[in-house]
């Protein structure tokens, strides 16, 4: 999977908003009423089923007087620093896990831990991966709604012309390898393996990217490779002889074999940037949830999914992309804003929400099922629910996690085209990433 992306386009015409949804949802809120502040980033089809949601809640709580702030999402960072600075946090924050570290280590939320106990709320309903990224000092500081794992994208008229069955549950890194070399093509229709290919008019990828950036783990912990050399990843390592030994594995499948891209989103090779996978450009490759909706909505692609492949110790690997709600440490109502935490993470909610709208996977397990309608592909939708259970979250998670990711990039693209060693380029990725995340180690 990629770095996660937003789109933000249609957000460029529309300002924050501020929905005062007590006005024109009931009678005006009595005098006893409690004034909470709720703060999201959604896309505009996330948004009409949050608010629709909402205002049912809204309604069936005459205690609140809810005030839903709406920011666009390619300014959310700034807004929330805004806020931070003067005071101003919303009493409720709905945050990407990945962004969130950096404001709960810098005590901008309280910990949830004693309302947790007191409501004797069921933890283990909630995937063990998304609550990773809301923990910090023994403490949960964050509980999240909606997580949503990698799986494999596969596009089957590809697969057909090709001649090739599709994969399944008990594919392997191996039978993913020499499909993907099968279903790569030049434009004279040619694959990697035939006489007089040429690998600089490719035309058709089997796959639909390397090891392209340093959140990509999973691509590494089949073949034995870890990229985390303590538990929040604030400290990597790049360089242990197994793990340049994965890195090896796929830059042999860029720049030798052919088989995938070294510029898989920036539309170097495709011409077309996002995802190949999604244009049409690559027969198979690694996509978190998101792509279900892109795919069904163009409806050009004919496609279905299987859970990550095996790796030689029979376990799979994915990451996990996830959101949850956060109080800020400055709310004048602490214990009313817990429960309206607690009534946006109902399974009913969630399920109507996030689930049945098909927008993401409920982090819990009860009302995860919501998810799956086989009224439109992919047909094996169980493969998304069973990669819930052992995915875990995109690491390191800490403030200093973006700035690592930027100045890695260039290092991963040049080790995948074949213009830096492998070895060489790992070491330097090593040693850029710990610097920046120096910062964020604890001593």
């Amino acid at each position: 999977m990629r770095l996660p992306e937003r789109s933000a386009l249609l957000w460029l015409i529309l300002p924050t908003l501020i929905l005062g949804l007590a006005t024109g949802c009931r009678q005006a809120a009595s005098a006893a009423s409690v004034k909470l502040r709720l703060s999201v980033a959604l896309t505009p089809q996330e948004l009409a089923s949050f608010q629709s949601a909402l205002q049912a809640l809204d309604q069936a709580h005459p205690e609140w007087e809810l005030s839903l702030e709406a920011v666009p999402q390619s300014g959310f960072v700034e807004k929330i620093n805004m806020q931070l600075a003067s005071g101003e946090l919303p009493d409720v924050i709905r945050i990407p896990g990945l962004n969130a570290q950096g404001w709960i280590r810098r005590d901008s939320f309280i910990p949830l831990d004693a309302y947790i106990k007191a409501n004797q709320l069921d933890l283990t309903d909630f995937f063990p991966g998304p609550l990773e990224q809301f923990r910090w000092q023994d403490q949960l500081w964050g509980l999240p709604d909606t997580a949503a794992p990698d799986v494999v994208f596969f596009n089957k008229e590809m697969f057909d012309a090709a001649g090739l069955p599709y994969p399944n549950d008990d594919w392997t890194y191996e039978d993913m390898r020499r499909a993907a070399i099968a279903l790569t093509r030049d434009a004279q229709g040619r694959s990697p393996s035939d006489p007089g290919f040429d690998p600089q008019n490719i035309v058709q990828w089997g796959w639909n990217g390397g090891l392209t950036y340093f959140w990509q783990r999973h691509r590494v912990r089949p073949f034995g490779g870890e990229f985390c050399a303590n538990p929040d990843c604030t400290l990597m390592n790049f360089t242990a002889p197994q793990t340049v030994a994965a890195a090896q594995w796929w830059a042999d499948l860029t720049s030798r074999e052919y088989a995938t891209l070294f510029d898989p989103y920036g539309g170097s090779q495709t011409g077309v940037p996002g995802d190949p996978f999604i244009s049409g450009d690559a027969a198979m490759g690694f996509n978190g949830f998101f792509a279900v909706g892109q795919l069904n909505e163009a409806g050009v692609i004919q496609y279905d999914i299987v859970q990550p492949f095996q790796a030689p110790d029979g376990r799979r690997y994915t990451p996990l992309s996830t959101n949850g709600y956060l109080i800020s440490a400055t709310s004048p109502h602490p214990q009313e804003a817990w429960e309206l935490v607690l009534a946006l993470l109902q399974p009913k909610f969630l399920q109507e929400t996030w689930g049945a709208p098909g927008h993401s996977v409920p982090a819990r397990r009860s009302a995860a099922a919501a998810v799956i309608n086989l009224d439109h592909p992919p047909a094996n939708q169980q493969a998304i629910l069973a990669a819930m259970e052992y995915g875990e979250v995109f690491k390191p998670y800490t403030a200093s996690a973006f700035q690592a990711y930027a100045q890695t990039a260039d290092l991963f693209q040049k080790m995948m085209k074949g213009e830096i060693p492998v070895a060489e380029a790992m070491a330097e990725i090593e040693t850029q990433a710990n610097t920046a995340l120096a910062a964020d180690r604890e001593p």
